[in-house]
């Protein structure tokens, strides 16, 4: 039995659930020992205030959080199958997050990972799996998320999109610096759409939502309440054949530079030493599993 890690009980239904909306709650699947480590981990790592320019709501966050309690979950046995029997992909775990949001902080609004995964090809696969550290009450102080079904509006274009975009020579003459600063995030009138179809979720300690990253998502405002704040930590993956995209990163890097929007992580250039194309499998930095 693993200290870290359940095994659950999916079946067919579950599958076809992610594979048709690209999230899924799965109940249950850290124990407490897991979750402590992840707080230690995040509670220790002295979270930062976002940068003046920082287009999320939040306290503090942080990246690269690890340690070996997330060593042991990402190795584990148990939470390798369940990746691959929902996502029917071999993952690689790639970097690590932390989130602290306070009373009345609103968080993200609607956005997809155009950010967390613009070091790989457009249309390859990856996602990031939401682990909150305190309990998630819709009803109470909420401070969860809410999401929509890709089968109902994915964002599986809008990488394309961007991707063509960021290629564009005379892009900051098409591009205000707002419409940069608002380029991973919904229009107006995506947005009462999404509203409209959100799925908002409890969760309990140990409890988890894996999404993709086509799927559209934002942060819910934590009520005042008995918790002072709210934390999570979120583990990013990508598709075992997943390319690396230079075009793309240094392409949306410039331009975010370009309109004075601060790079929230350097991660991506750990792989610059490959071509465009080239599968993350094949770099020398490349150790997630």
């Amino acid at each position: 039995m693993n200290l870290l890690v359940n095994q659950l009980n999916l079946n067919k239904k579950d599958v076809d659930f992610f594979q048709e909306n690209g999230f899924i709650t799965l109940r249950g699947l850290l124990t407490i020992k897991a979750i402590n480590g992840l707080r230690e981990i995040t509670r220790t790592s002295q979270l930062q205030k976002p940068l003046k320019n920082f287009y999320g709501d939040f306290a503090k966050m942080g990246y690269n959080l690890e340690n070996s309690t997330l060593a042991e979950i990402y190795h584990s046995q148990e939470l390798r199958a369940i990746f691959n029997q929902l996502t029917q992909k071999k993952l690689k775990f790639t970097q690590a997050m932390g989130f602290e949001l306070e009373p009345q902080k609103t968080g993200f609004n609607w956005h997809v990972g155009i950010q967390a995964f613009h070091y790989i090809m457009p249309k390859d696969f990856a996602c990031s799996l939401w682990i909150p550290l305190d309990p998630i009450n819709t009803n109470e102080q909420h401070g969860g998320m809410a999401y929509v079904s890709r089968n109902i509006y994915s964002a599986y274009e809008y990488f394309s999109l961007m991707h063509q975009l960021v290629q564009s020579s005379n892009l900051s003459e098409l591009l205000t610096a707002q419409d940069f600063h608002d380029s991973q995030y919904a229009s107006k009138i995506e947005s009462l759409i999404l509203e409209k179809n959100k799925v908002e979720d409890n969760f309990e300690v140990g409890d988890a939502l894996l999404f993709d990253k086509f799927v559209w998502h934002r942060s819910c405002i934590l009520k005042e309440g008995k918790l002072t704040s709210r934390m999570a930590y979120v583990m990013r993956l990508i598709d075992g054949e997943a390319r690396y995209s230079k075009t793309f990163l240094e392409g949306l890097d410039r331009s975010r530079a370009t309109f004075g929007n601060p790079l929230q992580t350097m991660f991506g250039y750990k792989f610059s030493h490959l071509q465009d194309g080239e599968p993350i499998s094949k770099s020398r930095s490349d150790d997630g599993e």
